[in-house]
């Protein structure tokens, strides 16, 4: 259970570096702990979040120079919520479908013809094509998991099956 937690972890220290690094935005992180207390972190993307030795998260926030590192068995939930950045409601309803994904993916909102990146968790870009509104694109070389696609316009979370 404790490795099964650990690997989540790891996920979602990966997504906020991809998530910083694609927005360059700011992020409110908070850690809740078994002992009922939380840790809040407003984090940018020149702020850090890693693993060190698979026993502690370490989170380093650059503008004052602060490091905390938190042993991963304290960790109860960590939460993130975005603070800053692209409204998700642009008065276009700006989407894909379906999600989860099996082997086609939709976008039928695209303006024109609009280029699309599609990320690893671990900041891989894994695929990228031009592709247009209601255009069948084949993501079928793709492995089962978490990516993020990114348009010109916005970021979505892709859930492959």
């Amino acid at each position: 259970m404790k490795r099964i937690f650990q690997r989540g972890l790891w996920l979602i220290a990966f997504t906020l570096g991809l998530v910083f690094h694609l927005t360059a935005q700011s992020t409110q992180m908070t850690i809740y702990m078994y002992d009922g207390t939380e840790r809040s972190y407003e984090m940018t993307e020149s702020d850090r979040v890693y693993f060190e030795d698979n026993e502690s998260l370490v989170v380093e926030i650059a503008i004052n120079a602060k490091t905390d590192r938190i042993n991963l068995a304290d960790i109860r939930k960590i939460t993130c919520s975005e603070t800053e950045g692209v409204s998700e409601s642009t008065g276009k309803s700006n989407y894909f479908f379906p999600n989860p994904v099996h082997n086609v993916v939709v976008f039928p909102d695209l303006n024109g013809k609009e280029t699309v990146h599609i990320y690893a968790l671990d900041g891989r870009l894994v695929k990228s094509l031009e592709a247009t509104a209601n255009q069948l694109i084949d993501i079928s070389d793709l492995s089962i998991g978490l990516y993020l696609v990114k348009t010109e316009t916005q970021t979505f979370k892709m859930i492959k099956l």
